[in-house]
């Protein structure tokens, strides 16, 4: 399971080039290796997730593996969520991304400015499907909604500046999270996420899927833990004609990359993560549907 980094002073691979380089094994040689592995991993799971005093579900993100599983030195203090330029900005890059992909939208400014007017619209017209986000976004005044506007403009930038986006064999997908709820267990749900997903080839031409992974804050230990957890529910959930194959993470103020293959050993490494988290949530409640969204909207 290589560990390949680069940086914009050690080397020019970006993120298309880590997400699209050809997979050194043939796609029947992964697909064998990490489905038999991962026929045991749904009743090892809901082994582990065995009710507590007062616990409720395990509804576990990259967040939660993070927080357990980094130095106690490198925890901050849990702090209510709350909604702001910097938790909303994700959410509207990512809405800005698909306008621009799908042409709705000429650049990043357009693509931010729309999702906030139709993000204020859903929230004024009552519209079922607005957010809480929408409600905080219409509450606003409007220096408010402009610096949240810059705010996701810059990360919508970022990203869409980051990637060849003609090196796709069709469009990509923006912004979907996969949640996995056991089947033994009603007790464990687990979360992986990507900003970017789409289809690579190994060296016969065989399709794999691959995940780009924006992530922010330092360059940490715990970063393979938190892709190998998402690793494991992109194999748990994906169907078999299109395996798993690659998890990029990418820290867009360093341009610093991690690359996970997704094969056998981190379907272990994710298993490991996941004990690890549950075993550290004992003493502290795992987070609830309700609780869980601040985690969702703000995960870069």
């Amino acid at each position: 399971m290589p560990d390949r980094s680069s940086s914009p002073m050690s080397a020019p691979r970006g993120p298309t080039q880590a997400l699209l380089e050809p997979f050194g094994a043939t796609a029947g040689d992964v697909r064998a290796a990490v489905y038999d592995v991962a026929r045991q991993v749904p009743r090892t799971l809901a082994d582990l997730a065995v009710p507590r005093p007062g616990g409720g579900s395990f509804r576990l993100t990259d967040h939660h593996v993070r927080a357990a599983l980094a130095p106690s030195s490198a925890v901050s203090p849990s702090t209510p969520f709350a909604w702001s330029a910097r938790t909303a900005r994700r959410a509207l890059g990512l809405a800005a991304l698909r306008a621009l992909v799908t042409g709705a939208a000429r650049s990043p400014v357009d693509g931010v400015s729309r999702a906030i007017d139709e993000a204020v619209r859903a929230a004024r017209q009552g519209a079922s499907a607005a957010s809480p986000m929408d409600r905080w976004l219409v509450g606003l005044p409007a220096a408010g909604r402009v610096a949240v506007q810059a705010d996701a403009v810059t990360w919508a930038t970022r990203l869409w500046c980051a990637l060849d986006w003609s090196a796709f064999e069709e469009p990509p997908t923006i912004g979907r999270d996969h949640w996995w709820d056991s089947p033994h267990s009603s007790l464990l749900a687990l979360r992986s996420r990507a900003e970017v997903r789409s289809v690579a080839r190994d060296q016969a031409g065989a399709p794999f899927s691959v995940h780009l992974v924006v992530l922010g804050g330092p360059r940490r230990a715990t970063i393979r833990s938190e892709l190998s957890v998402a690793a494991m529910v992109e194999v748990l959930s994906s169907p078999r004609s299109l395996p798993p194959g690659r998890m990029v993470g990418w820290w867009p103020d360093s341009g610093h990359l991690v690359t996970l293959e997704i094969d056998q050993h981190a379907l272990d490494d994710g298993v490991a993560a996941v004990a690890r988290t549950l075993a550290s949530a004992g003493a502290t409640p795992a987070a609830t549907p309700g609780d869980s969204e601040g985690a969702i909207r703000a995960a870069a």
